[in-house]
């Protein structure tokens, strides 16, 4: 697999950045790549809050709102 050239600003910002993370986020990285977990999270909420989660957004205001 070829890796995608950087430009300029990318490895400059990471390493600038690269202090700032904790130690839960790191954790919570692994959660988030468990498609598993995502999934049963997302269907249970689904299952929770069926309206909301079919808008998958922000509810729709009326016309005369704007």
């Amino acid at each position: 697999m070829r890796r995608a050239q950087l430009s300029f600003g990318d490895g400059l910002i990471t390493e600038e950045v690269s202090d700032l993370r904790e130690d839960w986020m790191i954790q919570a990285d692994q959660v988030l790549a468990d498609e598993q977990i995502v999934s049963a999270v997302y269907e249970a909420l689904a299952k929770r809050l069926p309206r909301v989660a079919a808008a998958a957004g922000r509810a729709p205001q009326p016309k005369w709102f704007m």
